[in-house]
């Protein structure tokens, strides 16, 4: 195919050393694409810029990819490759490296524009040798009028690193300006027809024009020319079209009309002409090549400072040899001490090299690691998917991050976490000891599921908490007015008697329809922790439990030595006992054994059976029973509210959940273990608490101790009948009572009364609630007696520090007695 006395070659395939040579010698009329003559413009302009540069670069052209390359790229091909890449087509040419480049090439021909691809590891056969090295290409479409007509390709093998610091800047100063290739400013420019120009969208970007300016005027041109550059730029462009050259390279300065910068402009242009040398059009490139020319700039500027440094340099290039010698004793400290496992081994896997982490991690010396493979260490069930990743290393792909297992010396086996990388022939390894790491997050993962149990049941907590406000708000209604109804009769009274029916009327209607709503219906208590002995309180309840479980149970209780105290509301605990009795009387109709027992328990670290815990101190509360025992599905859903194995009208489903509710308010946990036909064990874990168990209630008062003595009381609560209820109470006893709906107006109430005695105040406020009612209320009267009225378990009630010195609380609905009691005690205190 080669002519090299081929006459009249086109000026396109002027110059180029020996690919330009070859080229101009090629018998293209034999060959698909055809005469050179009949080429399109944008692959003759892309093959003088190709020929006319001394990096490599190569064209694909057409659906065949007819390859064109340049001496640059030459060079990085063997003899035989050389002599028989011109002309031939890329895909079968580049066979073996075609997955790789393949979909960057069909993204810029489908019309997917430029593309650019950095450290592509690629694998090459030269002189018969399979060699890996690493290159970066830019892929740019040259443009036909109804499409892309091939591709532009730039590359640099970057697989060493340029030594010498002025080749180093002067190669990167060629890469940046070849990168610029992928990204050229088209301009074409009719001569015939007075400049009238055509510019491409790349064009437009360099010179920060709008989309509207493509086909822009030569004046539109001369004016964005900086002012300093405009006369002399504007003549050498004139000059060039009078005098017959068809090459026309200029730089010069604009200024951007999108951001009004100043931008360096570079420009390669042909000139085409006619026979007799009239110019008919001009075809060039515009790059903008700003930081070349500041750096430039920069480093002429800096040239005197280098020179003072190319001496210093000198000196230190003396004590190279020092340094080399201490890096080395630096890189084998780092080997020696390095908790990672280092490992260098062949393709086949055999190792090489191992450091000193390796015997500290899995107790085998190196002796008796060295030369072998993996094989005797490893896991059976890890060891082919092993072989195929030293398969993959030894094929150049790097393994970024691969877990297996290795036998220790003493038979265990540990988690190691491998990155590696394939360089000349051998693998160069890291490993991790992961095992901690895996254990830790199998931990964390049955933490998280008790995580979700837990957020489960606190928002169905927010839920009942909010009814339960409600229903509470209702009783103090009605449980207030028949007081009232019931102390006036008794008295002989009857004033205000249809006022309180109406008043219990209407919030017993008002319950019924919030009932009516529920399938069933169990109240939640705001918790009052005390101190509390659980073996005493589990034996107070001992008569009360074998009445509950009747006379077919057998009860054995036993209490635990030295158990310590725990912080809970002794109340709910009580009822929490109650509960689990009567579900393990139901579990067992024929009969059984039902056991409670105490015990106190440290824990450590995460419990299996108490993921929730944190470490700490636990007394454990165990309810033990020998009936049916329940599947692994019921025990999985055994807390969720509402759920109930029992007929309907037999259980509400409330029970554990409300169990589950108060162990994780009192900071505790519960558990269940149960197995069918076996029998089931609920235990509940509460905090340890320092100190003696809390005394008992004192004594209650009992006739006129709680008569009034005409002190002042003021009540704030937002539920009209609740409000009316207690300030008739409070009056009919001898107090004199202020009343107020909500917080402010409670604040107004006690600025403008000198002397207030106990500020009564429901906590579930609208706006300001109750506790902010009390801080602000005691910034001006820090000595204010405080008693908080609650229907609504909000947490805040039972955070620790809630109630302070001065503040006690009572929950709604609560009898007339006791409410007064409460409320004398605390004004005589």
């Amino acid at each position: 195919m080669l002519d090299a006395h081929r006459p009249n070659s086109p000026d396109f395939l002027a110059g180029g050393g020996e690919m330009g040579a070859l080229m101009r010698a090629y018998d293209w009329a034999s060959h698909p694409i055809g005469a050179p003559d009949t080429w399109p413009q944008s692959l003759r302009t892309a093959i003088r810029i190709v020929l006319n540069t001394n990096h490599p670069m190569f064209i694909w052209w057409g659906p065949d990819l007819i390859q064109f390359y340049n001496d640059a790229y030459a060079l990085t091909m063997d003899a035989r490759q050389h002599h028989a890449g011109l002309g031939a087509r890329g895909r079968e040419f580049w066979h073996e490296i075609w997955p790789i480049i393949g979909p960057q090439i069909a993204q810029v021909m489908s019309g997917g524009g430029a593309t650019w691809h950095e450290n592509q590891l690629i694998p090459m056969t030269r002189n018969g040798k399979l060699e890996h090295s690493y290159w970066t290409y830019s892929y740019s479409p040259l443009d036909l009028d109804d499409g892309v007509g091939g591709v532009l390709v730039v590359c640099r093998d970057v697989t060493r690193d340029h030594e010498a610091t002025i080749v180093l800047r002067e190669r990167e100063a060629e890469l940046a300006r070849v990168q610029q290739i992928g990204q050229i400013g088209g301009l074409e420019v009719d001569l015939r027809t007075g400049f009238r120009n055509r510019r491409s969208p790349e064009y437009l970007i360099v010179h920060g024009l709008p989309p509207e300016a493509a086909n822009e005027s030569h004046e539109d041109w001369v004016r964005r020319i900086h002012p300093e550059d405009r006369e002399a730029t504007e003549q050498k462009f004139r000059d060039a079209v009078k005098s017959g050259v068809r090459d026309y390279t200029v730089q010069y300065r604009i200024i951007r009309p999108s951001d009004g910068q100043t931008r360096w402009i570079s420009v390669r242009s042909y000139i085409e002409r006619d026979d007799a040398g009239k110019p008919l059009r001009l075809v060039g490139a515009h790059t903008d090549v700003t930081d070349q020319v500041l750096a430039e700039q920069a480093l002429r500027k800096s040239e005197d400072e280098a020179r003072q440094l190319a001496a210093k340099l000198a000196d230190l290039n003396e004590t190279l040899e020092q340094r080399v010698r201490d890096k080395t004793r630096e890189r084998d400290r780092i080997w020696s001490v390095s908790q990672d496992l280092l490992m260098v081994a062949d393709y086949d896997g055999v190792w090489r090299t191992v450091n000193p982490a390796w015997t500290r991690t899995l107790g085998w010396s190196e002796a008796e690691l060295l030369n072998k493979t993996s094989r005797w260490l490893e896991h059976p069930e890890d060891q082919a998917r092993t072989m195929a990743e030293v398969d993959k290393l030894a094929a150049g792909e790097p393994t970024i991050r691969f877990e297996n297992r290795f036998r220790h010396k003493d038979g265990s086996y540990r988690w190691l976490s491998w990155t590696a990388v394939p360089d000349q022939n051998q693998i160069y390894c890291v490993a991790r000891d992961v095992t901690a790491e895996k254990a830790a997050a199998e931990r964390l993962k049955n933490t998280e599921e008790a995580l979700r149990q837990s957020q489960k049941m606190e928002a169905v907590g927010q839920l009942t908490g909010g009814i339960a406000h409600d229903f509470n708000n209702l009783l103090t209604g009605i449980v207030g007015s028949l007081d009232l109804m019931q102390t006036r009769l008794g008295q002989g009274r009857t004033d205000n008697i249809a006022r309180y029916i109406d008043a219990a009327m209407t919030s017993a209607n008002r319950a019924a329809a919030l009932t009516h709503r529920l399938l069933a219906f169990a109240r939640r208590q705001p918790l009052i922790p005390k101190s509390v002995d659980a073996n005493v309180l589990i034996v107070s309840l001992e008569d009360l439990l074998r009445r509950t479980i009747g006379e077919t149970l057998d009860l054995d209780i036993a209490a635990a030595p030295d158990l310590w105290c725990t912080l809970c509301d002794p109340n709910q605990l009580e009822s929490a006992l109650l509960n689990l009795a009567i579900n393990a009387r139901d579990a067992m109709p024929d009969g059984g054994h039902l056991k409670i027992a105490t015990q106190n328990v440290r824990v450590d670290a995460i419990n299996a059976n108490a993921p929730a815990l944190t470490p700490g101190d636990y007394i454990c509360i165990s309810v033990s029973d020998s009936g049916t025992g329940m599947s692994p599905e019921v025990v999985a859903r055994a807390f969720d509210p509402f759920f109930t194995t029992k007929p309907i009208g037999q259980g509400t489903g409330l029970g554990l959940s409300m169990i589950y509710g108060f162990a994780r308010q009192s900071n505790g946990h519960v558990s269940i273990d149960s197995r069918l036909d076996i029998g089931t064990t609920v235990k509940l874990y509460l905090p340890r608490h320092e100190g003696d168990a809390a005394a008992q209630d004192a004594a209650p008062l009992k006739g006129d101790q709680h008569v009034a003595a005409g002190e002042t009381l003021l009540v704030v609560e937002d539920e009209p009948v609740v409000r009316s209820v207690i300030v008739d109470m409070l009056k009919d006893e001898g107090y004199r009572v202020l009343e107020a709906v909500d917080g402010p107006s409670g604040l107004r109430v006690l600025r403008e009364t000198p002397s207030i005695d106990l500020l009564v105040t429901d906590i579930g406020l609208p706006g300001m609630n109750g506790r902010q009612l009390a801080d602000q209320a005691r910034e001006a009267r820090p000595d204010l007696k405080i008693l908080f009225i609650t229907g609504y378990s909000e947490s805040v009630v039972m955070a620790k520090g809630f109630l302070l010195p001065g503040m006690e609380m009572i929950t709604k609905p609560f009898d007339l007695d006791h409410f007064l009691r409460r409320i004398r005690a605390m004004v005589m205190s």
